[in-house]
């Protein structure tokens, strides 16, 4: 008895998040490499260094937000102590799908930082545009994840 109370409301909810907040930091981490390669060529043609790789690199990073939105929703539900397991396999895999969603975002941010070595100018808006369908993905696992989590 005292077990269940002391695990109350503990489901796994962190898996989500954890899962999120790894696929944030590899994105970030794929970015950032794009935009070094970025810096350095603007350096060794002693030209400006685009700040706009910098939104690159860090646009990866909102998906551990909605890894954390996520998870205090479940925890808010405060759901059964027999639904633990199936709580934590839903939480792996709106994980898994927010966190795919920061790794192509770091993919495609590195490949926009190597379209702008060739030309600074052209396609900065579209390459933010691309990144924001991307992001979208991650939004629609949140939401949808958080609409199946049932209510007591």
């Amino acid at each position: 008895m005292t077990l269940l109370t002391v695990v109350t409301g503990f489901g796994g909810h962190a898996i989500g998040l954890g899962i999120a907040g790894v696929g944030s930091a590899i994105g970030t981490g794929i970015a950032g490499l794009g935009a070094m390669g970025l810096w350095k060529q603007a350096i060794k043609e002693k030209k400006k260094l685009p700040s706009l790789a910098l939104a690159m690199v860090g646009m990866p990073l909102s998906q551990v937000i909605y890894g954390m939105i996520f998870m205090n929703s479940m925890i808010g539900a405060n759901l059964n102590p027999d639904s633990y397991m199936n709580q934590m396999i839903w939480a792996f895999f709106v994980g898994i799908a927010i966190a795919a969603s920061a790794i192509m975002q770091g993919k495609l941010g590195a490949a926009a930082c190597a379209n702008l070595a060739v030309d600074d100018k052209q396609g900065a808006g579209m390459y933010i545009a691309a990144m924001g369908i991307i992001e979208t993905v991650a939004l629609l696992a949140m939401v949808f994840g958080m609409g199946a989590i049932p209510s007591v």
